[in-house]
């Protein structure tokens, strides 16, 4: 699926199947992809800044250069073996269901940890 530079800023995609997108350049800003399927996806300098990514499948994609951060929510997002190298994280909020990919230390990085009472 070529998708590259699509705008979906603002737009409710609960549940979407991004599986293996290419999604270079695509802007979510503010977007809700709660439980969005972004397995294996190119998503490399997107725009997720502000977006609802709570409980997202991002195994194996490729944030590399992305812009994260901004208080988007990747609150029981699984993000296995994903590419972060050069994205922009700062703001993101986790919590005790995230998982990051190996060896990814997220308060090296200026994410916020949620705990469910917060």
């Amino acid at each position: 699926m070529l998708l590259q530079g699509a705008h979906f800023s603002g737009s409710n995609l609960t549940g979407a199947d991004f599986r293996g997108a290419d999604l270079y350049w695509s802007i979510f800003f503010l977007a809700n992809l709660t439980s969005a399927n972004f397995e294996r996806a190119q998503l490399q300098g997107a725009d997720f800044k502000q977006a609802n990514l709570t409980n997202a499948n991002l195994r194996d994609a490729n944030l590399g250069r992305d812009n994260v951060g901004g208080s988007t929510q990747l609150q029981g997002a699984n993000l296995t073996g994903a590419e972060l190298r050069g994205a922009k994280l700062d703001g993101v909020e986790y919590d005790e269901h995230t998982i990051f990919p190996l060896g990814f230390h997220a308060e090296k990085k200026n994410l916020i940890f949620k705990s469910p009472k917060s």
